[in-house]
């Protein structure tokens, strides 16, 4: 279990892990903090301020050097860990529970691997998504689940292909089109509910990280750009058709409100609602 002291700060976090798997934090801690514990997750670190030196410890394997941005330190679950600060800094911190990535790894390699602990490295990577997850939880999760399963999926496969002893094998199967065509219908049917990748995954029998992938490989975009798109296409008939307010198209389209469908509508399209209704 992480000990923290008064001189760490929570920032902003996101949702606890057992809601989505993977929590993010943005914490702060000040000269002088000293951390330590046994991990009861997996946990990324990413340094996001100026060169602060630290001494970290995991499983006995010690390192003293400089901390900073993009800076990152993976320690697995039920390692023994320290740090102590020797000067303030800022960071990102992912929690990521054990059954999350056993799951994505016995589904990308077909049996269990163990994340590999890194005192100090660089991943571009896993620090493009941890700001990605950050804001994201920052903002409330306007993108709604889906695409923080996207986001935290993505990280989850790149983890078991570059931080794991093993990597999964190359991908060369696609869904048949009776299950593409089957996919569609429900997205169409439901885009006013919150769907999620177990629940597209569910349609055609297979796991959510297998799904994600096949998905991919058959129609070269990833399940959440896909909803978006379907999405988009029924806001934009319904505004042209001119039937209901724009806060009942936003609702209907599973869109979190209004000006998430507007921004959504400018940045494909490159227009307003107004514009498009013509």
């Amino acid at each position: 279990m992480l000990q923290v002291g008064e001189e760490i700060k929570v920032v902003s976090a996101s949702a606890p892990t057992s809601e989505y798997g993977i929590a993010v934090a943005r914490v702060s801690f000040r000269k002088g903090t000293f951390t330590s514990g046994v991990a009861t997750h997996h946990m990324i670190g990413i340094g996001c301020s100026l060169p602060t030196s630290v001494e970290h410890m995991i499983d006995g394997k010690r390192l003293r050097h400089h901390i900073t941005p993009g800076s990152l330190c993976l320690c697995p679950v039920q390692a023994r860990h320290s740090t102590a600060f020797g000067g303030s800094m800022s960071g990102i911190v992912l929690r990521i529970s054990p059954e999350c990535l056993a799951l994505a790894t016995s589904d990308l390699l077909g049996h269990n691997a163990g994340l590999i602990e890194q005192l100090n490295g660089r991943d571009g990577f896993i620090a493009h998504v941890a700001h990605v997850l950050k804001a994201e939880a920052a903002a409330g999760h306007p993108n709604g689940t889906l695409f923080w399963n996207a986001a935290t999926d993505a990280l989850l496969a790149h983890l078991v292909r570059q931080h794991l002893d093993q990597s999964p094998p190359p991908n060369c199967e696609q869904l048949d089109l009776n299950s593409i065509n089957r996919l569609d219908s429900f997205i169409r049917a439901n885009l006013d509910e919150t769907l999620s990748l177990d629940s597209l995954a569910e349609i055609v029998s297979c796991g959510r990280f297998q799904f994600a992938r096949l998905f991919q490989s058959t129609m070269g975009i990833s399940p959440y750009k896909y909803v978006i798109r379907r999405r988009l296409e029924t806001a934009r008939a319904m505004i042209q058709a001119r039937k209901v307010s724009l806060a009942e198209i936003s609702a209907a389209t599973g869109f979190s409100d209004q000006s998430h469908m507007t921004k959504w509508i400018k940045r494909v399209y490159g227009a307003t609602p107004t514009q498009l209704a013509g």
